[in-house]
């Protein structure tokens, strides 16, 4: 990169993923024309090699979020976060869009990525945008099988009756650890926060071909070896949807603390004691931030924890606000 600037909160230009099961729910919830049809996701702000996002405001538009990282390290990320993720982005937020059932899939933990794919594992959280009547989202398991019994049971859709089944509304919240078994069922628009991976192991994609004829590649093996088996309640996270004025938590572990912000009135947000960036959306309303950065509805900032404080402006609004918590 180029002679450094001083550090500033950064949005981006979406990159869009077209799928064969994608619809289009996510321009549509943002107000802004498709640039393509089918987009199941939009990967909002990603370091991905390949996939990475690029700046869209200020002097360092044009750059991507992996030559940011790189060339402002911890002034970006915070030190805590820098040291523990060797300088890398640790995470990848993304819009999806289910026109069709996603496929089952499960994600391994750290330990098992490492070893196998030399990457991070994949511990995510879903927000719920939009549901059809009648969508569904599934999560672990509501009866018992075995690694044994696994590649007979994905042979057909039989598996989706071992799944736990819930019917989602916006606003709903669930928590995915490595290892749970999972998928998004259609009619559905969510936020997803998750560990910056792409690996996912596909068990059951309900016999679709693409346009060859061609079945997508499933990973029974590796997905039998990292699901936990246990029978759990794994459905929507309880939380008070009426506080404003105050974060209300909604998911938090090792690798992000999320929560939701409604506001009545201006709000201060004290970032100093972080150490972390901060990934704020815009769910409902529009906000404006330091007085410079206007977000409306489906809007992000990245902001760096170089940034101490926040004023966000934007009665009636509601944000989702995430960063990685010190360990």
């Amino acid at each position: 990169m180029d002679k450094k600037v001083t550090l500033y909160p950064l949005q981006f230009k979406e990159v869009y993923k077209q799928t064969i099961w994608g619809g289009d729910k996510i321009y549509k919830y943002k107000g802004q024309e498709a640039p393509a049809p089918g987009i199941g996701e939009t990967w909002e702000i990603s370091a991905m090699e390949g996939d990475a996002s690029v700046v869209a405001n200020g002097v360092l538009a044009g750059k991507n979020l992996i030559e940011i990282t790189e060339t402002y390290g911890a002034e970006l990320l915070g030190q805590q976060v820098y040291d523990r993720f060797g300088g890398r982005f640790p995470l990848l937020v993304k819009l999806i869009d289910s026109r069709q059932d996603l496929s089952v899939q499960v994600h391994p933990n750290d330990e098992y990525a490492k070893a196998r794919h030399n990457s991070l594992g994949k511990t995510e959280m879903w927000y719920i945008l939009d549901s059809d009547p009648g969508a569904k989202i599934y999560a672990g398991w509501a009866k018992e099988t075995s690694a044994e019994a696994l590649p007979e049971l994905v042979k057909s859709d039989e598996v989706m009756e071992y799944l736990g089944s819930h019917t989602p509304h916006p606003g709903d919240v669930f928590f995915l650890p490595a290892g749970r078994v999972h998928t998004i069922g259609a009619g559905n628009l969510l936020l997803e926060i998750q560990q910056a991976s792409k690996i996912t192991y596909r068990l059951f994609d309900f016999n679709r071909t693409d346009a060859e004829g061609n079945k997508r590649e499933l990973h029974i093996e590796d997905g039998a070896k990292v699901i936990d088996y246990q029978v759990k309640e794994s459905g929507a996270t309880p939380y008070d949807r009426e506080a404003t004025d105050t974060p209300v938590v909604l998911a938090e572990c090792d690798y992000f603390r999320t929560s939701m912000l409604q506001l009545t009135d201006d709000y201060q947000m004290d970032l100093s004691a972080r150490d972390s960036f901060t990934i704020l959306f815009v769910d409902n309303g529009a906000v404006t931030v330091n007085d410079t950065y206007q977000l409306s509805k489906g809007q992000l900032l990245l902001v760096p924890a170089s940034v101490e404080g926040l004023k966000i402006s934007g009665k009636g609004a509601k944000l989702i606000e995430s960063y990685v918590p010190k360990k």
